[in-house]
């Protein structure tokens, strides 16, 4: 994923300001009234995006927030729905909390891919017929383990330490 820019301020402009002055320029009062309504129509497909972006923005932030997979994908969604992002002189450009949700996003669904293959990589494991069950040590310090298939057969196996015990301190000097 290309790095991308903050979005341009021709994104942000909604035409919130006052109607533009339609008598200037050449033409009659058709084309005057062409531009006016023209103006209107972008104007109001502006306010309805500006609705669109302030509803996304506000579910990437709970979504952010909650840290859930399934609300962020549907976050990111609406963001992308919302024209969040494109590009603009070649350039890719991306609204911040889109860009830290898709992070998050990307985080999350490595982090739960790691843990359903530890998942599996254990349910593999664990359906192999071979058990290991410790069951102890001696004194010696030799450990005793139960291997086992499973159906109630299985040897005794006695891992033998031969390394001595530690020394014990020696004791303190008599008083003088």
């Amino acid at each position: 994923d290309e790095e991308a820019d903050p979005p341009p301020d021709e994104e942000l402009d909604y035409l919130d300001g006052d109607e533009p002055d339609h008598s200037l320029g050449e033409g009659g009062r058709a084309m005057q009234r062409q531009r006016a309504k023209e103006w209107v129509e972008r104007r109001g497909r502006l306010q309805e995006l500006k609705k669109k972006r302030d509803a996304a923005l506000a579910r990437l932030r709970d979504a952010t927030a909650a840290k859930d997979v399934a609300s962020l994908q549907e976050a990111v969604r609406l963001g992308v729905a919302a024209r969040m992002q494109g590009r603009s002189g070649g350039r890719p450009w991306r609204f911040q909390e889109l860009t830290a949700a898709m992070a998050l996003l990307a985080r999350l669904s490595a982090r739960e891919q790691q843990a359903a293959q530890q998942r599996a990589q254990l349910a593999e494991l664990a359906a192999l017929p071979l058990r290991a069950e410790a069951l102890g040590a001696d004194r010696q310090r030799n450990r005793y383990w139960l291997l086992g298939d499973g159906c109630g057969r299985g040897r005794l196996y006695v891992e033998e330490i031969t390394a001595p015990w530690p020394a014990a301190p020696p004791p303190p000097p008599p008083p003088a």
